[in-house]
């Protein structure tokens, strides 16, 4: 069968306008959110472009596959005047004033192109109280061992019973 083509918002809206005619939706009185056919390359059948992303479709699904379908066997998208297709086109100028062109340098390696993110400097890596070694005391100021805290009194422990007084 020989498809007929329109245009992406022609397309759009014979999709819309045949969900909307569902007794379903008509019951239900949703209104569902129809996006803009997407180009792709021409699929087993024949097709040329998609659908994806339905608003408030949930419970609606399986009818609007098969309105879908139906369209899809009937309708290709036709290029807009002036515009080639998806698969021809070549790529854009980058109005930044860089090329379009693939990256040559993946940012989530490190320079060596080895996988992985590189190693960021830590700026809190030489941190350490006031007055202590690395060594003898951790990052948050309290003593290492006991014996750095012989003046101290030992802490008293916990009540068996909160309510009580032993």
């Amino acid at each position: 069968m020989l498809r007929k083509t329109l245009n992406a918002s022609r397309l759009q809206e014979e999709v819309k306008r045949r969900i909307h005619r569902l007794q379903e939706v008509v019951d239900d009185g949703v209104k569902i959110g129809v996006p803009r056919p997407q180009p792709q390359t021409p699929d087993r059948t024949g097709c040329n472009w998609t659908m994806r992303n339905f608003g408030n479709a949930a419970g609606f699904e399986a009818s609007i596959a098969g309105v879908l379908a139906q369209v899809q066997a009937e309708y290709n998208l036709a290029a807009q005047e002036g515009e080639e297709s998806e698969a021809t086109r070549a790529p854009a100028e980058d109005p930044f004033g860089g090329s379009h062109a693939p990256a040559k340098v993946d940012p989530f390696s490190d320079s060596s192109g080895n996988p992985g993110p590189a190693p960021a400097a830590n700026p809190f890596a030489g941190a350490q109280p006031a007055g202590s070694s690395k060594a003898s005391a951790d990052p948050f100021g309290s003593p290492a061992s006991p014996k750095d805290s012989a003046g101290e009194p030992p802490p008293r422990k916990r009540p068996a019973n909160p309510f009580g007084g032993d």
